[in-house]
């Protein structure tokens, strides 16, 4: 290791890591024997959070009978809402929708456990969450102006601090996104729209109080979103019809993620989930089959791309109320 390297290393099974370690591109390793990772050279947290969420999941199937998915997870009046949907598809904004509901308590948004030897017990699955804190796409301040005062205060990442940088300028003063003055003639210190993939770490509770906040939920609901303009609004799905849906994975390749290149284009994620890092096909069927038919969790697929917030928002809400 060279000599200008910090690390911080660990007698017990857990990640390290090694900062300035020259020669290294930012990296890791994990041995699913000794249960260790090491971390080179990042310090980008959406990074780091990928690495150790997909360390925790190949762990926790193997040992806990865990099921780890890439979702967003809502407690609506004691019934809980997993939003399983590739990037742009509206996920953040549904789970917005019902945590502003009355009722509506966020649980997590991006990652949710479900322990299967616990739903044998109580007969019910209850998802939990890994984190305190919401990873939220900043340009959610771009049609939510209020959240741009909390992510001033939180720690942000990728995101746009120089008038000179960003290619959305038009003319001196405007901006192509809004059609508006440019946020850095109106006197800001950074833009939070102008790329695809600027991120804030966020307190859950400083959106809508503590109030609004649940650390688990009984799982009642999985909502599978996708976005074109020929699918039908809303398709109930069995577990044979949401295994395959979820197991190919489809979508379409946002701005911000992966080469400019491949921007815009249709590409597979299985299950909707990119952390995995033992991608173990069959089990994540037998969790998901378990979830729906076991279980009896309704799945619905919802097509974002037809019809407005408002609307898919009501086919959840009406999901919910027969779950």
């Amino acid at each position: 290791m060279n000599s200008k390297a910090t690390a911080s290393t660990s007698t017990t099974s857990g990640p390290s890591t090694a900062i300035g370690v020259e020669g290294f591109e930012p990296s890791a390793y994990y041995c699913p024997e000794t249960q260790e990772s090491l971390f080179f050279n990042t310090e980008y947290y959406g990074q780091c959070k990928s690495w150790a969420l997909g360390m925790a999941a190949a762990i926790l199937e193997q040992t806990r009978n865990t099921h780890s998915i890439h979702g967003a997870c809502v407690d609506v009046g004691g019934k809980g809402v997993i939003i399983v949907a590739p990037t742009g598809t509206g996920k953040t904004t549904q789970a917005f929708k019902l945590m502003e509901r009355p009722k509506g308590r966020i649980v997590g948004d991006d990652w949710v456990y479900i322990d299967h030897n616990e739903g044998e017990k109580l007969g019910y699955l209850v998802g939990r969450q890994p984190e305190k804190s919401l990873y939220m796409r900043t340009e959610t301040q771009l049609s939510k102006p209020w959240l741009r005062k909390i992510f001033d205060e939180s720690k942000c990442e990728n995101v746009v601090m120089s008038k000179k940088i960003c290619e959305f300028t038009q003319g001196p003063t405007g901006c192509k996104l809004t059609n508006q003055t440019c946020v850095f003639d109106d006197g800001y210190r950074w833009c939070y729209y102008s790329f695809g993939n600027s991120r804030a770490l966020v307190q859950r509770e400083r959106l809508f109080g503590k109030g609004k906040v649940a650390d688990e939920a009984k799982i009642r609901l999985l909502v599978l979103l996708r976005r074109d303009e020929k699918s039908p609004a809303e398709v109930k799905l069995n577990s044979d019809e949401a295994i395959q849906v979820l197991r190919k994975g489809e979508y379409m390749i946002r701005p911000g993620a992966g080469p400019k290149e491949s921007w815009g284009k249709i590409s597979n994620e299985p299950w909707f989930n990119p952390y995995l890092l033992h991608l173990d096909h069959v089990r994540q069927e037998q969790f998901f089959s378990q979830m729906i038919s076991r279980f009896n969790v309704n799945c619905v697929l919802l097509n974002t791309g037809v019809e407005t917030v408002e609307g898919t928002h009501s086919r959840i809400l009406a999901a919910l109320e027969g779950a």
